[in-house]
């Protein structure tokens, strides 16, 4: 009895000084191992460096591809093969999970797998399901494959764990239980408006060209956009991972503090890279047709462009586009694109740049 007691008190001890150093006042401890879908993507990436640097235990990564995950292992991670696609690595991933991530993918036909991956879950007996998605507060998004599909998965989720209602109608028995859900465990789901990062990821190639000035590209009009800072959506996912009950079943939505157009990205990214980089606005048809030229799918062009289009609106440019979930949830306001940038700890080897002899920012700003 006395081990017992005294393996209880370590672990507490152990959550104690892990929620003092996320500055989480009452964590969980059945928040027990949580599983990261993406867990080379960028916010799979940050919300996994947060965890283990605070000394949280258990964390298991998935990818496809297990040396792209190495150091995450040598930070204490477990590190599980896991695809989408591939739905037979399903239940070894989530093997005695108790909490997951779901990142936003990036797989053709994804929306065919999720509802076997929730049943998997089901099965493996996890107990919260954090799900990112896409802001869409205009029918305008739903003109975005990509936000419609994961629109139509985030109903699917929250439908199957909607905690169940007794109809008392008069057409039906005193009492009966109706639409009783599948999953017995609890939902969030965060919805996020453009990554900060996107350049990044789909853009990379254009503004590390050896050219003066570098470029990248859109079809927004230079109209202001709303873009959040992948650390703030991390920093929810971590706060509603280990604290979870106060978030059951809520969908939040995480925006940037305000618009920004595309040439003022622009300069910031010339002060981030140390280069000459500008914005190059193009007709959404030119825009359209030169990312078809540069190889990628046609779905994810149909994406891209549509959500130029949405950009070229100007819908973000108002106030009542902006969400105050972030400083809700995390205490403090959503990062600036300039903080983003400056914040330099939890960058992936993409954001950060491949220069070795690149000056910090914060030199560079003094």
């Amino acid at each position: 009895m006395d081990k017992i007691t005294d393996t209880v008190t370590k672990s507490l001890t152990g959550l104690a000084h892990v929620g003092e150093m996320l500055g989480i006042h009452n964590l969980d401890p059945e928040s027990g191992r949580i599983f990261v879908t993406g867990g080379t993507g960028i916010i799979g990436h940050r919300v996994a460096l947060k965890l283990l640097n605070a000394g949280y235990p258990q964390v298991r990564l998935g990818t496809s591809k297990l040396e792209l995950l190495e150091d995450m292992g040598l930070k204490g991670a477990e590190i599980a093969v896991f695809s989408w696609d591939r739905e037979d690595t399903y239940a070894n991933a989530l093997k005695d999970v108790k909490s997951v991530l779901c990142t936003v993918a990036y797989t053709k036909d994804w929306q065919k797998h999720f509802p076997v991956f929730l049943d998997a879950c089901e099965t493996a007996g996890v107990k919260h399901f954090v799900k990112l998605s896409f802001y869409n507060p205009h029918e305008a998004f739903y003109e975005v494959p990509l936000v419609k599909m994961h629109a139509e998965m985030d109903d699917l989720l929250a439908t199957s764990c909607a905690t169940p209602q007794l109809d008392f109608s008069p057409f039906a028995d005193a009492g009966v239980m109706m639409e009783a859900p599948r999953m017995n465990f609890g939902y969030t789901i965060l919805k996020a408006t453009h990554f900060m990062s996107n350049v990044f990821q789909f853009q990379n190639h254009e503004i590390r060209e050896d050219k003066t000035p570098a470029k990248f590209y859109g079809a927004s009009g230079n109209k202001g956009v709303n873009y959040v800072s992948p650390n703030d959506i991390a920093e929810v996912a971590v706060r509603v991972l280990l604290e979870p009950r106060p978030h059951y079943n809520h969908t939040y939505k995480l925006t940037g503090p305000g618009p920004i157009t595309d040439q003022e990205v622009a300069d910031l990214l010339s002060k981030h890279l140390n280069k000459p980089i500008t914005y190059v606005d193009q007709p959404l048809n030119e825009f359209t047709t030169e990312i078809m030229l540069s190889g990628d799918p046609h779905w994810v062009v149909q994406d891209l462009a549509a959500l130029e289009k949405v950009k070229s609106t100007g819908m973000e440019e108002t106030s009542a586009f902006v969400s105050h979930d972030i400083e809700n949830i995390c205490g403090h306001k959503a990062q600036t694109f300039e903080e983003y940038l400056l914040d330099r700890d939890m960058m992936t080897k993409m954001e950060l740049g491949a220069d070795p002899a690149l000056k910090p920012l914060k030199e560079l700003w003094a």
